[in-house]
């Protein structure tokens, strides 16, 4: 389970701190589990797989690898895949990372999922007033929803282990 001071110190990953050389299933496990700890509710969940990634690629939720590696483009959708998928079914998700890349490039897109999520994850344990968009596109409003929603879950779901087990009150974790 992650610490409030986890939360403070969180920042999502950017397109250009992502590694820009291709990398093989094992390396990419390592890379995507640093980056979504903070999304564990216990130090055993296993946030991403070899056994889910496969499964996204067959599906054809992500294009599979080239040589069996995959590269920034790759680690940037499934990150995002991951950080949504306990919010949103897979169709749902593919569909608005559709609509988000629409003559987007993946970093650009990449980077606007993750100043939206960072800014969500504010708001949802510390209060401070995210950032507003200055235009409101629909993309904008569904990056925004869907940033505030994955945000407020991942808040629930401490609020509820420090009810539970450590005999914190809920109001102590802001």
């Amino acid at each position: 389970m992650f610490t409030i001071d986890d939360i403070k110190a969180y920042k999502a990953p950017r397109w250009d701190s992502l590694p820009d050389i291709d990398l093989y299933m094992d390396q990419v496990l390592v890379v995507l589990e640093k980056h979504l700890s903070v999304f564990k509710r216990d130090k055993e969940e296993k946030i991403i797989t070899a056994a889910m990634i496969n499964n996204y690629v067959k599906q054809k939720i992500t294009l599979p690898p080239v040589n069996k590696k995959y590269t920034r483009h790759h680690l940037a959708y499934l990150f995002t895949v991951c950080v949504l998928k306990n919010i949103m079914g897979l169709s749902d998700i593919c569909t608005g990372i559709g609509m988000i890349m629409n003559g987007r490039h993946t970093a650009e897109a990449f980077d606007m999922f993750c100043e939206s999520l960072d800014g969500a994850l504010a708001q949802a344990f510390f209060g401070e007033p995210s950032k507003e968009c200055k235009s409101a596109t629909n993309e904008e409003k569904l990056l925004s929803a869907v940033t505030a929603a994955v945000a407020n879950t991942l808040y629930c779901h401490y609020l509820v282990a420090e009810m539970q087990g450590k005999g914190t009150e809920a109001g102590d974790g802001k």
